[in-house]
C-alpha cells in the first residue's frame, strides 16, 4: 500500500504542471524579485523547512498577476512575492485573506483590506548621479533642476509603460510640480526600456543622472564607486511599496502560509536588506544600523494615492506617449 502511494505521488510530481496537481509538501512561489534574492531566500527557507519543496516561477509583477487571474479556475500557484501594492490591489479577487502573525510589525496602510496582502518592502525613488558626468561636477538638488536645459541628454529615464517604478516617479513628479516641469524633464532625457538600463548607464558613465530606485543606486555606492551619489529630491520623493499575498484556491495553503510567515519575518526581511538593500516596511528593522542610508522618517516623502494612481494610469501613459512624440 505504501509503495503504491509513493509511486503515485512520484508520478504526480513529474507531471504536476501538466495535470495541475501538486503533492503535499510542495509550494509554488510566483515571484518578480531578482534571481539572486529569490534563490537566497528559498535556500534559507528549505534549510529551515526540509519537508517543503519550493517551486519558483519568475516574471514581472503584471505578467504574474495576469497569470494568477487566468488560472483562477484551476490555480497553479500558491503565493506571490513581491510586487507593487497598487498592482496587487487590482487583482484582489484572486487573493486569499490571511491574518499573519507578522502583520502588526507593518504599518496599517501597507496591509490589504481583510488581510488580502501584506507589505514587505518599499522602493524609494532617488536621483542616482555620477559626479564625473554632472555639469561642472554639481549634483542636482531635486526635480526642478532636471528641467534645466543644461541637463539635456544627461538624464536617463526608464519607460513608465514598462517600469512600474518609473511610472510612480513620473506620476508623482507631475502631481508635485505639474505637467510643464514633467515635459521639460522628459525633453532633457534619454528613454530606455528597463530600469536596469537606466542605473547601469549612470554607473558606466554614459549618463549623469538616472531616475531610479534607492536599492539599485546604493548597490553601486556601497560597492565602492565613489562617483555614484544618491540624491533625495528637496521637493520630496515617492515610495513604491511592495507586498505579498496568498493566491485564492492555491493547492497547498498550509505550506504557503509557512512560506508567507517566513518571508514576512524580521530575520528574512533583515537578510534581504543586507544582501539586496530592499528597505523593509517592518518598523522594527533599523536600516541605519545596517547601511549608510537615512531612516525613512528623515526622507521627505510625498504620499501618493495607490487607487488613484492605478486609475489614472491609462490617461497618464497616453499623455506620456504624446510627450515622446513632441520631443
Amino acid at each position: 500500500m505504501l509503495n503504491r502511494i509513493f509511486r503515485t505521488c512520484s508520478a504526480l510530481m513529474v507531471s504536476w504542471w501538466a495535470a495541475g496537481v501538486v503533492c503535499a509538501g510542495e509550494v509554488v512561489l510566483y515571484s518578480s524579485n531578482n534571481v539572486e534574492t529569490v534563490n537566497s531566500v528559498v535556500d534559507r527557507f528549505t534549510k529551515e523547512n526540509p519537508d517543503i519543496k519550493v517551486s519558483v516561477v519568475r516574471a514581472g509583477t503584471g505578467a504574474l498577476m495576469q497569470r494568477v487571474k487566468a488560472e483562477a479556475a484551476n490555480p497553479l500557484g500558491d503565493i506571490f512575492w513581491s510586487g507593487g501594492l497598487s498592482t496587487i490591489g487590482e487583482f484582489r479577487e484572486q487573493l486569499e485573506s490571511y491574518a499573519s502573525a507578522q502583520a502588526s510589525a507593518v504599518p496599517a496602510r501597507y496591509r490589504g483590506p481583510n488581510d488580502l496582502w501584506l507589505g514587505t518592502n518599499t522602493h524609494v525613488t532617488v536621483l542616482m548621479a555620477n559626479l564625473k558626468q554632472a555639469p561642472a561636477g554639481q549634483l542636482p538638488r531635486g526635480w526642478a533642476d532636471l528641467a534645466d536645459p543644461k541637463w539635456k541628454g544627461k538624464i536617463v529615464l526608464p519607460d513608465p509603460e514598462r517600469s512600474s517604478a518609473s511610472y510612480v516617479a513620473l506620476y508623482g513628479l507631475q502631481k508635485l510640480l505639474g505637467k510643464d516641469v514633467l515635459a521639460k524633464v522628459v525633453r532633457n532625457s534619454v528613454i530606455v526600456g528597463t530600469t536596469s538600463a537606466a542605473y547601469e548607464g549612470v554607473a558606466k558613465g554614459e549618463f549623469a543622472v538616472a531616475v531610479t530606485m534607492e536599492y539599485a543606486a546604493y548597490e553601486y555606492a556601497a560597492g565602492g564607486l565613489k562617483e555614484i551619489k544618491l540624491v533625495y529630491p528637496v521637493e520630496g520623493t515617492f515610495l513604491s511599496p511592495e507586498g505579498m499575498a496568498l493566491i485564492k484556491g492555491g493547492r497547498h495553503p498550509a505550506e504557503a502560509r509557512r512560506l508567507y510567515e517566513f518571508l514576512a519575518s524580521k530575520a528574512t526581511q533583515t537578510e534581504v536588506f543586507k544582501s539586496a538593500y530592499r528597505r523593509p516596511l517592518r518598523t522594527d528593522v533599523d536600516v541605519g544600523k545596517l547601511a549608510d542610508l537615512p531612516a525613512l522618517d528623515r526622507v521627505k516623502v510625498v504620499e501618493l494615492d495607490d487607487a488613484a494612481m492605478g486609475g489614472d494610469r491609462p490617461a497618464f501613459l497616453a499623455q506620456w506617449r504624446q510627450l515622446l512624440a513632441a520631443r
